[in-house]
């Protein structure tokens, strides 16, 4: 019933936001550029994309590298697996699919994985947020529309500031963060706030796995890479549609862009990947964003993203190195929530108490 009930909320979330998407535009030209877009674009634009997943793959690669040397070939698989988990599923339950397939008994735990993926998305909140509130400020005027993007970035980069700050003390001081969340939900919930805290600890603990500091910086440099590389596909993509980007102007599109696909909405993150990808365009191309021009490309990008993903997932769905020792179902990806607690946790490697 609540995986139903997460369904329902994320399918009304999304066609909320085709709605917002479409409203008062003119079908008529978003289907003549549609007709009229130079679709060979999409040949490097589709190469940039499977570039990207290599950077995402190394990337996390290096985050769980302190839990367990994981050889490339899995990696690969679990991330094309988790990724296609990621835009199938609703309120981006998908997450938990790529910490779900790597954990393996005594080495790597469900929640120490996890921990890699909340820091990873940590990262790109704040890198993310505040590349985009110093790049709007390279737009002149003060409209009611940048004031809203504005508020928007400051308002993502807050929230990720406030979870980085948490995750530091916790990491530095699991007695203080378990003390804070008895102190506050348990006077509200307690029975709830025990089985939180007890997850908690289990999370904190994987979190002292991670790899220190200075291999950090590393993951920094590579999460740079992968927007940077993201925000110049879309710039190539847009070639074909007439869409004219400078560089800067892609990266605040998909400053825009994260923003909205940050919102938990239905499969695909269909209509709000739209509706925000259209609000950054605006900013820039006035008129030809609200008609057919930035409709068409902005439906065509998420297409592609979407395509991609699904296509890479379903080739290794089915691969050894998944290394589950059975055929991975979606059913089975949903239920990864409830399953990530069975394994205990895995002793942090050497390697991660030196640094």
């Amino acid at each position: 019933m609540k995986r139903a009930l997460k369904l329902v909320g994320g399918l009304l979330v999304s066609l909320a936001f085709v709605w917002l998407s479409l409203r008062g535009k003119d079908m008529g030209a978003v289907w003549r550029q549609l007709r009229e877009a130079d679709y060979l674009y999409l040949v490097p634009y589709f190469a940039i994309l499977l570039v990207i997943h290599v950077v995402r793959t190394i990337r996390w690669g290096k985050l769980i590298e302190p839990l367990q040397k994981v050889s490339f070939a899995r990696l690969n698989a679990v991330c094309a697996v988790g990724f296609m988990a990621l835009v199938l599923l609703p309120f981006r339950l998908g997450e938990l699919a790529r910490p779900y397939l790597i954990r393996e008994k005594g080495k790597i735990s469900g929640t120490a994985a996890m921990a890699s993926v909340v820091v990873e998305r940590v990262l790109d909140g704040l890198i993310v947020a505040a590349l985009l509130i110093v790049l709007l400020l390279r737009i002149p005027g003060e409209s009611a529309q940048i004031r809203w993007v504005r508020a928007g970035g400051d308002a993502m980069f807050a929230f990720f500031a406030t979870l980085f700050v948490f995750l530091v003390v916790a990491y530095w001081q699991k007695p203080l963060a378990l003390r804070f969340a008895r102190a506050t939900l348990g006077r509200v919930a307690p029975a709830f706030c025990e089985r939180l805290c007890g997850m908690l600890e289990a999370f904190i603990d994987g979190l002292r796995a991670l790899p220190g500091w200075r291999s950090l910086a590393s993951i920094v440099f590579l999460t740079c890479v992968y927007w940077g590389i993201n925000a110049w596909g879309m710039q190539i993509l847009g070639y074909g549609f007439g869409i004219r980007l400078g560089y800067v102007q892609s990266l605040t599109v998909l400053g825009v862009l994260v923003i909205g696909v940050m919102i938990p909405a239905g499969p695909g993150m269909a209509g709000t990947f739209q509706y925000f990808c259209g609000l950054g365009l605006a900013l820039f191309l006035g008129r030809d964003a609200t008609g057919g021009r930035g409709t068409a490309y902005a439906n065509v990008l998420w297409a592609s993203q979407f395509v991609q993903q699904v296509a890479l997932g379903v080739v290794f769905l089915f691969s050894r190195h998944l290394g589950v020792g059975h055929r991975v179902t979606f059913g089975e990806l949903m239920h990864a929530e409830e399953a990530m607690g069975d394994e205990p946790a895995a002793a942090p490697a050497p390697s991660a108490a030196v640094e």
